[in-house]
């Protein structure tokens, strides 16, 4: 007997900050949600494409084995940009991405 096994690729739900443009000293969130997928999965987020660091003021934090969530305490014109969530397992990599627009630029 053969045993297959079909790995399913991660699939992640469309990001969003819940609004068009913050204002600065705004508290700003987005979820990151692997909605399918095989775990183990790893999940990340870049900043302009470049690892987020802590002196951004940007914290990230898991939800449960499936989602990650990204917060800024503080919104300046620092964090506006474009902010993309990866997430990995052993069948595939899938990314998604949303632009954080600050008021006055």
């Amino acid at each position: 007997d053969l045993d297959v096994t079909v790995m399913e690729s991660p699939e992640v739900l469309p990001l969003s900050f819940g609004a068009d443009i913050m204002n600065e000293g705004d508290f700003a969130q987005v979820s990151c949600i692997v909605r399918k997928g095989d775990e183990p999965l790893q999940i990340s987020w870049s900043f302009h494409g470049s690892s987020i660091t802590s002196d951004l003021g940007i914290i990230t934090t898991a939800i449960g084995s499936r989602g990650s969530m990204l917060i800024i305490s503080s919104v300046g014109h620092k964090h506006r940009g474009n902010y993309t969530c990866k997430a990995v397992n052993s069948a595939g990599v899938v990314s998604q991405s949303v632009e954080l627009r600050v008021n006055g630029i």
